[in-house]
């Protein structure tokens, strides 16, 4: 009679130990295959910048290190701060036309035809927006203020002798308006 109670307790030890393996397997699929999801979704580049304006020499801004982004597949906007004629709102934001922008070696990343001549702003590289280019008409239209059509309009923009102490932020964006990144940039001399 021992011997026939052996036999018997094999197959609840079977029984456990498969529903053990079917319960691992599972396991392991759907955690494959929640993680190609969360592989599969873009991630949001990451920058570290730093910037500098002078209404005499222009603005530059530094790429210190994180992703490399593509010139044209992402977004500049300049945005005055609160310490600037108190205007901060999304009212002035400008985007920065990226034709307005050079790398470190005097060339446009943009031609006169729109063709792009930069490929990609990296990491060690600079952008230079020239201070003729750092107008308010040019750089900033939003910030010029007419109080009725054909009127002589009142410049709110960075380059003024008011906004000097002042600062603004340059927000980098993807395509979709998530942020990359955002320096506060003051305004010198």
């Amino acid at each position: 009679m021992s011997h026939y109670d052996a036999e018997s307790a094999v197959s609840p030890v079977v029984g456990v130990m498969l529903m053990l393996v079917a319960t691992i397997i599972v396991a392991a699929v759907v955690s494959a295959f929640a993680g190609s999801m969360a592989n599969s979704q873009d991630m949001t580049p990451q920058l570290n910048i730093q910037a500098e304006y002078s209404q005499l020499d222009g603005m530059k801004i530094y790429h210190n290190g994180g992703d490399t982004l593509t010139v044209g597949e992402f977004k500049i906007f300049l945005t005055p701060s609160k310490n600037l004629y108190s205007i901060e709102s999304d009212a002035y934001v400008t985007e920065i036309d990226q034709k307005l922008i050079s790398n470190g070696q005097s060339v446009m990343w943009y031609d006169d035809n729109g063709g792009r001549e930069v490929p990609r702003f990296a990491a060690g590289d600079l952008a230079i927006i020239d201070v003729t280019n750092c107008s308010t008409e040019i750089l900033t239209p939003s910030l010029m203020y007419y109080p009725y059509p054909h009127a002589t309009g009142t410049n709110y923009g960075i380059n003024t002798t008011e906004a000097v102490g002042a600062t603004f932020f340059l927000d980098f964006t993807t395509m979709d308006g998530k942020k990359i990144a955002r320096v506060e940039v003051p305004i010198t001399p």
